[in-house]
């Protein structure tokens, strides 16, 4: 163990050689009030090709969300998660990664992905790429990187590529391959090894080569007009890693993908993935899976909410080891891979067969949830843009209130037992601004502010079964949240381009 430490010690040391230094202001810290949307859905990438995918219309997705930026400006918020940007192939989702620094793919050209990018920056949109860096896919087989050009010593030492005949790279020699899967021991208990990805090759993150070029990728992303980073399935290389990339790219925001049910790991993932060691506020934030799973398998099971501990549900009610760990998690109610979804040929995918709310108080009951309490909410496109009016609206009005109230990431949350005995949900969450007052289950009967002796408060979002009110000083009428002005459009620079010095 003491060699492994000492090992993991020495390749920080030696990355650090590779970076130029920048001051250590990536990722955001506590108390972050932003609210992001899921800028896609699964088909989106199916989006521009009628004549393979009929029914989607002639616009690639770049142009959808460029047309629609106002309108996600007018909806405040504040980060758009967009897909994985660079070519995978020609009709792909873009979890294949084939050629990094080629920025054509299935979602639109160059073109058209920078003039999208442009186009939300000047309404204030703060863009979040979706970055695909545990596994590659090669160009024509199974390991032939090219853009950048790996060779097998960036593939993991176990790979199936070198135990699969198909393989052009089968039997290769252990010396010509990668590392073996490091073991995360800081942060799981099953003693293994990282999550070793069957479909493409899993990248040996150890490779101090590899690391540049993804580096270089990051930056070059950044220059196009990207400012966060959502990690893919973080469980398959070491946390670590993440604080080494958000150190040398500096992003506002940064949330991986922890494998799903494993809500202790992920506590363990995040430490681990501080730039600072040992400094939570440098972390990256992870999704709260526990959160949606909670609220997905509790609907109208309203004492659920409260949740094991009387702290709420999820990696947001949880407080273990007196850590704050609401201010790193990221809520959603659905995503790309929930949820209802169909194969190339429109028919649903086994599994993904049903969505996980129904467009009815299911899903507003829900939305009332994550968009009244700590964490950074997300909001999924279809949910959005595609589910109706009277959705989008209630939407926009809960996103109204916590803005208003100034309710953040940390904000505290004081339960009502009041209600609890009456068998519906109602919490004070504290903003910066104001007090948030919000109610699920039952009716203005069973509770409402002044059943807990709170005064000077006003209406500012309802729907089926729920209701959302605002106190601020001097109780004024429902006001709006500002909207937010305009950023900077960085100067794109070709990734041959960046030098990653040594």
């Amino acid at each position: 163990m003491k060699k492994r430490t000492l090992l993991r010690m020495t390749l920080l040391v030696i990355v650090s050689l590779f970076l130029k230094p920048v001051t250590v202001s990536a990722v955001a810290g506590f108390d972050d009030d932003r609210i992001m949307l899921q800028g896609f859905y699964w088909e989106s990438y199916r989006h521009g090709y009628e004549d393979r995918f009929p029914g989607y219309g002639g616009k690639v997705w770049y142009e959808i969300v460029k047309e629609n930026a106002a309108d996600i400006r007018n909806g405040r918020f504040d980060l758009i998660w967009l897909p994985p940007p660079s070519f995978a192939g020609k009709y792909s989702a873009g979890y294949n990664p084939k050629e990094y620094f080629n920025l054509n793919n299935s979602y639109g050209s160059f073109t058209q992905q920078r003039a999208m990018l442009e186009e939300l920056l000047h309404k204030g949109v703060e863009p979040v790429a979706d970055i695909v860096i545990n596994h590659r896919d090669g160009t024509h087989g199974w390991a032939d990187f090219s853009n950048p050009a790996w060779d097998t010593r960036a593939i993991t030492r176990e790979d199936e590529a070198f135990t699969n005949e198909e393989s052009e790279v089968y039997g290769t020699p252990k010396e010509m391959r990668g590392a073996y899967e490091e073991k995360p021991i800081e942060y799981t208990r099953h003693g293994g090894t990282t999550y070793g990805y069957g479909s493409f090759r899993d990248i040996d993150h150890t490779n101090p080569d590899v690391r540049k070029d993804i580096i270089r990728y990051l930056l070059q992303l950044k220059s196009l007009g990207y400012r966060g980073w959502r990690y893919d399935m973080v469980h398959g290389f070491h946390a670590h890693w993440i604080g080494v990339y958000n150190k040398a790219t500096a992003p506002t925001f940064s949330v991986g993908e922890y494998d799903w049910d494993k809500h202790a790991a992920q506590r363990g993932w995040i430490w681990h993935s501080s730039v600072n060691t040992d400094d939570i506020r440098t972390a990256s934030n992870v999704f709260d899976f526990t959160t949606q799973f909670a609220l997905k398998d509790n609907k109208g099971n309203y004492l659920a909410l409260y949740g094991p501990f009387d702290n709420g549900i999820g990696l947001v009610g949880d407080n273990t080891d007196g850590i704050d760990w609401k201010n790193r998690a990221v809520t959603f109610l659905e995503n790309h891979d929930t949820g209802y979804r169909t194969a190339d040929d429109g028919k649903p995918e086994k599994n993904h067969e049903h969505d996980s709310f129904m467009n009815d108080w299911q899903v507003e009951q829900a939305y009332a949830y994550i968009l009244t309490h700590p964490g950074i909410p997300t909001v999924y496109w279809k949910h959005y843009f595609d589910w109706g009016s009277t959705l989008k609206t209630r939407i926009q009005a809960l996103i109204n209130a916590r803005k208003v109230a100034d309710v953040h990431s940390g904000s505290r949350v004081f339960q009502q037992d009041n209600a609890r005995s009456r068998g519906v949900y109602a919490a004070f969450v504290k903003g910066r601004k104001g007090a948030l007052y919000i109610r699920i289950g039952g009716s203005d009967v069973e509770w409402n502010p002044s059943h807990s002796d709170y005064h000077d408060y006003t209406e500012y979002a309802g729907g089926s079964g729920w209701k959302v009110w605002v106190g601020l000083p001097g109780n004024p009428p429902v006001q709006q949240a500002a909207l937010n002005d305009g950023l900077p459009v960085p100067e794109y620079r070709e990734a041959a381009d960046i030098v990653v010095e040594d």
